[in-house]
């Protein structure tokens, strides 16, 4: 299954942006779009196509994916935008007792 940017992600990273009294910038994009394949070229398009939708901080999540999935422009740059394959995946096989963690583990004696 070939994953992209969905309005829905979109629309969350939006939604945090604005609701901390920070405006959706190239800058703040780039930031949140580490885990993703995008050129500054696109950046450039994607956040002057996030302008003319004149988002505001009012707005709740579900309105502003509505806006962004209206727009035939943004979503045709959503789908050209993929996940990065420098994730971090840990597939482990588990059985008998214990624990399960694949990171870092803090362990509490309770004293």
């Amino acid at each position: 299954m070939e994953e992209f940017l969905t309005s829905a992600i979109l629309s969350g990273i939006a939604y945090d942006v604005m609701k901390c009294g920070v405006v959706l910038s190239i800058t703040e994009l780039k930031q949140r779009l580490r885990g993703w394949i995008i050129s500054d070229s696109e950046l450039l398009v994607l956040a002057d196509e996030m302008k003319k939708l004149k988002l505001t901080d009012e707005m709740s999540e579900t309105a502003i994916e509505r806006k962004i999935a209206a727009s035939p422009e943004l979503i045709q740059l959503l789908e050209n935008i993929k996940p990065s394959s420098e994730s971090n995946t840990i597939i482990q096989h588990h059985s008998g007792s214990g624990d399960n963690i694949g990171r870092d583990k803090i362990i509490h004696n309770g004293k």
